[in-house]
């Protein structure tokens, strides 16, 4: 895929948002042209060498429609067993679909910590953070994608999250 200045893409470990400008950094007495992307859900601004987008997993935005239906999965399953006992190999991962650039690996996790959440509280004990930050981030760069797809506010992204899936979405402008 050929990404330009204005690409709408997914950048995995960071969310949604566009290519905000190409420049030319010297770093070592070496110039490289770089894109600095613009996230809605990450306050931060992220330069990437150009040629370095690929093997990152970045990718252009899925349609509104591809994401729409993709996530009605959550509404029938918001909870899946990850047959994983061991909480540090749960959290290795987490880690690997957290680092596909995925919409399936999103719903994933999601899907996942539910399950986790469900045996946790019926069982009275503690949701981890670790958890709950799993979960709230599945579902900030679902509801990210669908905001820059769609040309809509993370607010606008999150009720429709919520009322396509039954999940609670509350993802606000940082």
């Amino acid at each position: 895929m050929e990404f330009k200045v204005g690409s709408k893409v997914f950048y995995p470990s960071h969310g949604a948002g566009v290519i905000k400008r190409e420049k030319e950094i010297e770093f070592n007495g070496e110039k490289k042209k770089y894109f600095e992307f613009e996230l809605i859900t990450n306050p931060l601004s992220i330069s990437t060498p150009v040629d370095n987008v690929e093997n990152l997993g970045i990718r252009p935005i899925l349609p509104t429609k591809k994401i729409e239906e993709a996530i009605k999965v959550l509404k029938k399953t918001p909870a899946i067993d990850p047959k994983v006992k061991d909480f540090n190999m749960m959290l290795k991962m987490f880690k690997d679909l957290e680092e596909s650039s995925e919409l399936g690996a999103s719903i994933q996790i999601i899907q996942y910590c539910n399950f986790v959440k469900k045996v946790r509280e019926k069982e009275g004990r503690l949701i981890p953070v670790t958890i709950e930050k799993q979960l709230d981030g599945a579902i900030r760069n679902i509801v990210g994608e669908m905001a820059v797809s769609g040309g809509t506010t993370l607010k606008t992204a999150s009720e429709k999250f919520t009322k396509i899936t039954g999940i609670d979405a509350d993802v606000e402008e940082e």
